[in-house]
C-alpha cells in the first residue's frame, strides 16, 4: 500500500507536482512553528493580530495565552523536524507525510469550530484564518496525486 508502505526507501513513484509540493509547505511549517515557539508574543500580536488582555491585579493574562501558544509552536517544531527528516530519509512516505499535513489542517480547522473567537479578539482577520480552507484544498489536491503512479 502506499499510505503505509512495507518497506522504507527513497524510491518516490507518485506525482512529481506533490514532490516539490511539499516545499512550500515545509517552508510555511518552519516559519510557523519557529514564530510560536520563539517571537516574544507567539505571533499572536504581531502575525495573527490578536488583541491583548488587560492586566487585572498586576498580572498579566497575555503571558499565560503566549505560554500555552508558545509550547504549541514546539510541538508544530517537533511535528515539522519529524516530517522533514521522513521526507529526506524516506521518499516513499511522502503520501504519509500528506496525510500527517491533512490530519493537522482538519484539526485546526475543527479546533476553530469548538472554540471559535469572535472578530472582537482580533485587530484584523488572522492569516491562519483565511488561509484554513486553500490550505486544505492543496492538501488534499497533493495527497492524491501522491498515491498516483508517476508517468
Amino acid at each position: 500500500m502506499r499510505l503505509f508502505p512495507s518497506n522504507l526507501n527513497k524510491k518516490y513513484t507518485g506525482s512529481k507536482i506533490a514532490y516539490y509540493g511539499l516545499f512550500p509547505i515545509f517552508t510555511i511549517l518552519i516559519f510557523r512553528s519557529l514564530v510560536h515557539f520563539l517571537s516574544e508574543s507567539s505571533g499572536l500580536v504581531g502575525i495573527a493580530t490578536i488583541k491583548e488582555f488587560p492586566i487585572i491585579d498586576g498580572l498579566d493574562p497575555n503571558h499565560l495565552v503566549y505560554l500555552f501558544s508558545s509550547l504549541w509552536g514546539a510541538t508544530q517544531l517537533s511535528l515539522t523536524l519529524i516530517l522533514l527528516i521522513l521526507f529526506i530519509k524516506y521518499k516513499n512516505l511522502i503520501p504519509l507525510i500528506y496525510f500527517i499535513c491533512l490530519l493537522d489542517q482538519c484539526f485546526r480547522l475543527t479546533s476553530g469550530a469548538l472554540h471559535p473567537l469572535s472578530e472582537d479578539y482580533y485587530i484584523n482577520t488572522p492569516p491562519g484564518v483565511i488561509s484554513n480552507i486553500p490550505v486544505l484544498i492543496y492538501l488534499t489536491i497533493m495527497f492524491y496525486l501522491s498515491l498516483r503512479e508517476s508517468k
